[in-house]
């Protein structure tokens, strides 16, 4: 498990709970909502607003300065200093509130992808088509064990030389790899293929989930509700909650 996936236990129990009244399309406008909202008021709450307000006030003088300032150039050094002095004082004072209030969110997008990016294909359909990469040169095989009820998700057998290894796809996630130094951040909930594979990674053709049913294949996936909801709301907050 990664760092940014230290919450999918938490986002994964409230969703459950939500998903027994509640659709995925209008869970996923929920939780854009939520999340707008606590964003914007975790870092108003973490961040010195009367200080941010304060340097923004000073940068736009300055910008004003200098744009007024009708000299020669040679002369302007003095100005041009202080509005880039001012400039980054207010990026200063924004970056670190900004960058701890969005954490839960980043954990969020990590646990959605891979709640909402793909699903398991239903009893009955056919077995999705499983991949090596790269697709030669290996003796390594791949077999997909449809589900068995509730008691027993479906799983991804891997086997080369005399080694087994059973994947149980516990989420609709499309791709076993193997562990790689950034999965200190983002870990796949499936797990990793063994350092001594004879392959860099197993893909399975998941089913793309959509949710908009109209316009181009990139724009059907839940980021097409997620994010308009969020900007929307993050954008109401922002002026609601007077943050600086």
């Amino acid at each position: 498990m990664g760092l940014f996936n230290l919450l999918s236990p938490v986002f994964g129990a409230i969703d459950g709970l939500f998903a027994t009244v509640l659709p995925a399309s209008l869970r996923l406008a929920l939780w854009a909502a939520g999340l707008a909202v606590a964003t914007m008021l975790l870092y108003k709450i973490l961040s010195p607003q009367a200080r941010i307000g304060e340097a923004k006030r000073e940068a736009r003088e300055a910008r004003r300065t200098l744009n007024r300032f009708d000299g020669e150039f040679a002369d302007a050094g003095p100005l041009i200093k202080n509005q880039f002095v001012t400039a980054f004082r207010h990026i200063g004072l924004v970056v670190p509130g900004t960058f701890i209030a969005i954490l839960p969110l980043l954990c969020f997008l990590v646990w959605a992808d891979n709640q909402f990016g793909h699903t398991l294909p239903a009893p009955g359909d056919p077995a999705p088509a499983v991949r090596t990469v790269p697709e030669s040169g290996s003796d390594m095989q791949t077999t997909w064990q449809a589900a068995n009820g509730a008691d027993r998700p479906a799983q991804l057998d891997v086997r080369y030389g005399s080694q087994a290894q059973h994947y149980a796809m516990t989420a609709p996630v499309n791709i076993v790899a193997k562990s790689s130094a950034w999965n200190w951040l983002v870990g796949n909930p499936l797990g990793y293929l063994p350092a001594d594979a004879p392959v860099e990674a197993v893909t399975i053709e998941l089913p793309t989930r959509e949710f908009i049913h109209f316009g181009p294949a990139w724009m059907r996936g839940w980021f097409s509700i997620f994010i308009p909801v969020m900007f929307i709301i993050s954008l109401g907050m922002f002026r609601w909650a007077k943050i600086e």
